[in-house]
């Protein structure tokens, strides 16, 4: 294959000359060159990504169905590998890393898919992604790069938003009434922090979860250093589990384990939408899950997509990354699944209708919406503001009823909120290892304390609960400490010094507040 060769032969050339030569890749791909071949073939596509299976399903059967009607791209058939490292974002990080460490002039992987934002801003600064410039009537269609100053794409094309994600408090009703929280419901993210849901609230672990670590990072923007890391440290002290991924996180709330967590958009959405077909069709009595944004406290921020350097098959992957920017693949993230009535997470079609009269609905349905899903409800929010229109898109097309542009509210200071991407990057690893040492390696021994600590009347327990709760260290001491992370013995020390230091802490406050009770 062509691409394959310009791809190998390129792999240590600089940065100019290597996109010039994945110009003539993709034109040579495409037939205009006069050397490309795209008779009936099978071409592969290697992506690493902590997207979900249902996200991958519809992804190669919207890119393939597109793809065939592209002019030299008609008889290519696209196998898809998915490097599946059972874990998230962080995970993946690491992957790469090692990759390219062994192998500097590529990681014989395609597309880098899903992660938020900071880790593309790292990978750019070291020169790990290729620049993918888009075609002008995808960028008219996905329109300003930015919005209310947050990045929604790399100006010099090294990465695209590709979806939109938000952040919001995903709780269980009926939980929280069995816990006497009858009239009751979180709004705030320091309402996790309420004594009385001790035991009863998940969480995540952001050295596995990327998307976990963008929850934890955005409260230590919203509410700064000192009362965020308090937050953190007493949601700690509240969490009955940490789960290793955020999927599963958001599943203790479905299943009732907990009453409510911290979360990303699409996990509540799909979860609420499936609850919703199950009091339809009469398996449940009525819903439970509830999904709230904090005003003033949300976040808008891109889940983006890029080609990773080096990338063996340059010119298919390019292709990729437009079907999933342009209004065609962006359909198949917010939209309804075809109305066929067997669709996996969808609503299904009245018993009595005929198959032709289905067929028919769907046909129409593909004629009109060319991208919408084909089995998954994917409740993701798309990146251009123009499938938000309710003329084009009315809501009973769309499987997401929100829509991000217009949702996000000033605080109260009348200041809109917005994350800060590079200072996220710059502290990731760090702020990773520092809440890992500090809430959950050591989560037994602080929920101990905490939980001896809650048995005093608040003016008794104030010095305990202060120093419990305390900043482990300031932010500028975390930034300091970057480099000294980035050498691993170094960074083994001073994980195990956080860690001894957050054992004595709270071994410390347990036995204080121990010995208050026998005192009487």
């Amino acid at each position: 294959m062509a691409g394959q060769r310009c791809a190998d032969e390129t792999g240590g050339a600089a940065p100019v000359i290597r996109k010039a030569v994945h110009l003539l890749t993709a034109l040579s791909a495409l037939g205009l060159l006069g050397c490309g071949d795209t008779t009936e073939a099978t071409h592969t596509l290697v992506f690493i990504s902590p997207h979900r299976d249902e996200i991958r399903y519809e992804a190669e059967r919207g890119f393939q169905r597109w793809l065939q009607r592209q002019p030299g791209w008609e008889q290519v058939r696209v196998q898809f590998v998915w490097r599946d490292l059972g874990g998230g974002t962080s995970q993946i990080i690491r992957y790469l890393h090692a990759q390219y460490q062994a192998n500097p002039s590529s990681c014989g992987i395609d597309i880098l898919w899903g992660g938020g934002t900071d880790i593309y801003l790292d990978l750019k600064h070291k020169g790990l992604l290729e620049a993918c410039p888009l075609p002008q009537e995808v960028l008219d269609f996905l329109g300003p790069g930015e919005f209310q100053g947050i990045e929604l794409r790399d100006p010099e094309g090294y990465w695209y938003g590709c979806m939109l994600t938000t952040l919001g408090i995903f709780y269980h009703e009926g939980v929280l009434q069995r816990l006497g929280l009858h009239h009751w419901q979180p709004q705030r993210w320091w309402d996790l922090t309420d004594e009385r849901l001790a035991g009863h609230i998940s969480a995540g672990d952001p050295r596995m979860s990327g998307s976990v670590h963008l929850l934890y990072e955005w409260i230590l923007q919203v509410y700064g250093w000192d009362r965020g890391m308090e937050l953190l440290l007493r949601l700690g002290a509240n969490a009955r589990v940490f789960g290793r991924s955020s999927d599963s996180v958001s599943r203790d709330v479905v299943l009732g384990k907990v009453a409510c967590t911290g979360t990303l958009d699409f996990y509540a959405l799909t979860a609420m939408a499936r609850e919703r077909e199950q009091v339809r069709r009469g398996w449940a009595k009525q819903t439970e899950l509830r999904l709230v944004f904090p005003p003033g406290e949300t976040i808008l921020n891109p889940d983006s997509i890029a080609i990773l350097k080096g990338a063996p098959h340059y010119a298919l992957a390019r292709q990729f990354v437009i079907w999933s920017l342009s209004e065609v693949g962006q359909q198949t993230w917010m939209l309804e699944p075809l109305p066929d009535g067997s669709a996996a997470g969808q609503v299904s079609q009245p018993s009595d209708r005929g198959a032709a009269a289905i067929q028919q609905e769907a046909a129409f349905h593909r004629q009109r919406y060319p991208g919408a899903p084909e089995r998954y409800r994917i409740c993701r929010l798309s990146i251009a503001a123009s499938l938000y229109d309710p003329q084009r898109y009315p809501p009973q097309v769309r499987s997401v009823p929100l829509n991000p542009f217009a949702m996000l509210r000033p605080a109260e200071s009348g200041q809109l909120r917005r994350y800060d991407n590079r200072l996220a990057e710059a502290r990731r690893r760090a702020l990773d290892d520092l809440l890992g040492a500090w809430i959950l390696d050591s989560h037994p021994l602080l929920r101990a304390a905490w939980e001896a600590v809650r048995q005093f009347p608040q003016a008794q327990r104030a010095d305990l609960e202060k120093e419990l709760f305390a900043p482990p260290c300031s932010e500028a001491e975390l930034l300091a400490w970057r480099a000294e992370l980035a050498e691993p013995r170094r960074r083994l020390k001073r994980v195990a010094d956080w860690l001894r230091q957050a054992r004595d802490r709270y071994t410390r406050i347990y036995q204080a507040a121990r010995q208050r009770t026998l005192r009487g």
